[in-house]
């Protein structure tokens, strides 16, 4: 009967001992395993005995050794260097994108094929109110190395078109320009059927126009537009019934700033004489009266050693050389005139410019000169004064620095007191005084209200502007009685053979019935103080009832 195989069993197990084992090979297995475990009864006795024998305690204390090595192996401190990352905060920038559009340049021109003539105008205005047009013309030539020496092949022809404007010579036109002229010269209307255009006039613009030629074919700097239409009219004139003879122009007021007296001024602005077109004469000028040097001469003389000195330095160009002598010679005439003369003082005197173009006619009846009266009109009020100095001969229409103030308080030696032209210019041709003599403003008051009466202007002495002496000394303090006192230091010594204890007109009243002695003429010597105009004494019972009156004599001037 087949038996069942033991689950439990292996397989090895289930088939029995191996018949090829022998005996010594169990034998031998038996006895390693008996030590193995003789070995390990041993072992675990002695673990059980030793805690009780006397190397316990050092076993003990060598394992606690071991143990405190280990732990501190185990706690040693490393240090290491550790990059640290730290997060800055940045600010944000958006980026933001626009749109934009650019136009496609277009393609270039074609390149020509040949050459074009063409004809081409430019019109523009210049810095001087001109306005130029230009007319470029091209045409086809032959070789450049051939053309550059043909001189009319590259060239520049110049047309300049100017209007001469037209003089006007009727009252109302004259009054377009000042229309209170007919009320302050009402003679006018008996001159002007009579009156001409003065050639004056014509030459004055024929100036300006060959100036214009010149300056443009050298490509210099030409006339402004402003400057060359700067004269209305130049009338000659004569009044039928007193025959008197003027010359009347209508222009605009530029400023002249020279002029130098050390007699009656001794120092002078600075902002004058620094001017760059100062000069420290005027046309007008006399014979110094005092000792007191012109207040520029040191200043000139200084310039003299110092041109001199340059002059002196060896190895100067022939042009610089010539310049020097020149201005040497120059300064020379100068002080030597500083020194003998005095001028009028543009900043103190009332007197006008004559156009240098007045000069060489003596022939012309109407021809004014230096020292002649004029009066000056601007809007309803009439200034005397003296034809003082000459001016460029392309200009027309100036005055003193003392006239332009008065007329407009924002004058100065570089701004006109009238850019207009609404200035006239009334001149008295051939009334000038001989010899010259200082400035007596008085004097020209009395001469120019007197010749404008001989022209139709009854009323001249009251519409006249009268001016202030700038001058002029402060009247001595009078005495109780109703005098002057009089300084001793200033009376002047008594001249022989005259009497000056009684003179009508000086301080006394004229007896009754005898006429009053006008004043002279002419002012006392500058050598001798004038007298002052005294106040006229109260009438005695016998001369108020005699019904003369005393004339007060016109003061003075020194």
């Amino acid at each position: 009967m087949f038996k069942r195989p033991d689950p439990s069993l292996t397989p090895m197990d289930q088939r029995g001992p191996s018949p090829w084992q022998s005996k010594k090979q169990s034998q031998r297995g038996s006895v390693l395993g008996n030590l193995i475990r003789f070995l390990l009864l041993s072992i675990i006795a002695i673990l059980l005995v030793l805690p009780f024998t006397p190397f316990a305690g050092r076993i003990k204390n060598g394992l606690k050794e071991l143990i405190a090595a280990a732990q501190e192996e185990r706690t040693k401190i490393i240090t290491q260097e550790v990059e640290k990352r730290v997060e800055v905060p940045t600010q944000i920038i958006k980026e933001v994108v626009k749109e934009v559009i650019k136009e496609v340049p277009a393609p270039p021109p074609p390149l020509p094929e040949g050459y074009i003539p063409r004809k081409e105008v430019d019109v523009s205005t210049f810095y001087n109110g001109i306005t130029i047009e230009t007319e470029l013309l091209t045409e086809q030539g032959t070789y450049a190395s051939l053309e550059r020496l043909d001189p009319d092949a590259y060239k520049a022809e110049f047309k300049l078109s100017v209007r001469v404007p037209k003089a006007n010579q009727e009252l109302k036109e004259l009054s377009r320009i000042n229309s209170q002229l007919p009320t302050l010269l009402p003679g006018l209307q008996a001159m002007l059927p009579t009156a001409k255009v003065s050639g004056f006039y014509h030459r004055l613009y024929e100036n300006k126009t060959n100036g214009i030629q010149r300056d443009i074919t050298r490509l210099n700097r030409i006339l402004d537009r402003h400057n060359f239409f700067d004269c209305e009219t130049i009338l000659e004139m004569t009044h039928p019934t007193t025959s008197r003879k003027v010359l009347l122009i209508q222009s605009e007021m530029d400023v002249v700033a020279d002029g130098s007296d050390g007699d009656r001024m001794a120092t002078l602005d600075e902002y004058i004489y620094m001017s760059d077109y100062y000069q420290p004469f005027t046309s007008y000028a006399w014979a110094k009266k005092t000792q007191t040097p012109n207040p520029l001469l040191a200043r000139w003389e200084e310039r003299l050693k110092k041109a001199k000195e340059q002059f002196n330095v060896k190895g100067l160009s022939a042009d610089r050389n010539r310049e020097l002598k020149a201005l040497i010679s120059q300064l020379g005439l100068e002080i030597g005139e500083m020194k003998a003369r005095s001028s009028l003082i543009a900043e103190k005197d009332p007197f006008i410019v004559l156009s240098l173009l007045f000069r060489g006619y003596p022939a012309n009846k109407h021809t004014p000169n230096m020292g002649d009266y004029a009066v000056v009109i601007h809007e309803g009020k009439m200034y005397p004064a003296i034809c003082g100095d000459y001016g460029p001969s392309q200009k027309m229409g100036e005055a003193s620095l003392m006239m332009a103030k008065t007329i407009n308080a924002k004058a100065s030696p570089y701004r006109r007191p009238e850019s207009d032209l609404k200035v006239t210019y009334v001149v008295f041709p051939g009334t000038a005084e001989k010899p010259n003599s200082p400035p007596n403003l008085d004097r020209w008051h009395e001469k120019c209200a007197s010749y404008l009466q001989e022209i139709g202007t009854d009323n001249a002495g009251q519409m006249l502007h009268r001016w202030e002496d700038p001058f002029k000394k402060p009247e001595p303090p009078p005495t109780a009685l109703g005098g002057v006192a009089t300084d001793p230091a200033t009376t002047p010594p008594a001249t022989p053979g005259v009497d000056t204890t009684a003179q009508p007109g000086v301080g006394t009243t004229p007896a009754a019935g005898m006429p009053a002695v006008p004043a002279p003429a002419t002012p006392p010597p500058a050598d001798l103080p004038a007298v002052p105009a005294t106040p006229t004494t109260p009438a005695s019972p016998s001369t108020g009832e005699s019904g003369v009156t005393p004339v007060t004599p016109a003061p003075a001037n020194p």
